[in-house]
């Protein structure tokens, strides 16, 4: 009897000492396959940054080429508008933006073609100067003179047809005009369009020029 006690215990501590292993062995593979899993996701997550990054790389370049494109046609631009020697040579990149944003990018040069072209039509949201009103006047008074001068040349000669409504249409001929020279003035200058009251000033002066002149040199004619 005590042999089979012995032998009992033997085996259940075999037994016992088997089913630890096991557990032991479940464990260590558990542990395994999930170091595993995680290295597994660790290394896609490595790819996936890998792809974003390269991604990323990809679009700066491409952004980079665009907006090269278009400043250097944008100052081209500028250049026929305003004259290449005020320009100079494209301006070199200067920093690089830590963080590069494409919308803020792509805004700014759609703003850029957008105060162009309104340069070019002469709509910048810009005013002249004060004096340009002195300008306009001046500009107003000197067409009206001239016309008076030709009207009365034409009235003076003898020799020109219909030289009475010549005369006229050339008074009103240079009035009208005024507003004409104003602005191609104003845009070649500054760049911007008359305003109505710059407008105003330079008919009004040539008004009261053809008016005036006309009245003293015309008179009994």
């Amino acid at each position: 009897m005590p042999i089979d006690t012995d032998y009992a215990t033997a085996v259940a501590a075999y037994l016992k000492e088997r089913e630890n292993a096991d557990a032991e062995i479940r464990a260590a593979v558990a542990s395994y396959r999930g170091e595993a899993d995680r290295l597994a996701a660790a290394v896609e997550a490595a790819r996936a940054a890998r792809e974003e990054a390269d991604g990323a790389a990809v679009n700066a370049a491409a952004l980079v080429a665009e907006t090269d494109k278009t400043v250097a046609v944008l100052w081209r631009s500028l250049g026929d508008f305003v004259g290449h020697r005020r320009t100079g040579p494209t301006p070199s990149a200067g920093d690089p933006d830590p963080g590069p944003d494409e919308e803020r990018v792509r805004a700014r040069l759609e703003r850029s073609e957008r105060l162009l072209s309104l340069a070019r039509q002469g709509e910048l949201p810009i005013e002249a100067p004060r004096h340009t009103e002195v300008t306009a006047a001046a500009i107003g008074l000197g067409l009206g003179a001239l016309a008076v001068w030709a009207a009365l040349g034409m009235l003076m000669s003898g020799r020109v047809p219909f030289a009475e409504a010549l005369a006229a249409l050339t008074l009103f001929v240079g009035i009208g005009a005024g507003p004409i020279v104003l602005g191609a003035w104003l845009s070649w200058q500054y760049r911007v369009r008359p305003r109505p009251g710059q407008t105003l000033v330079c008919v009004g002066a040539a008004i009261v020029a053809v008016c005036a002149l006309a009245g003293l040199f015309m008179r009994g004619l």
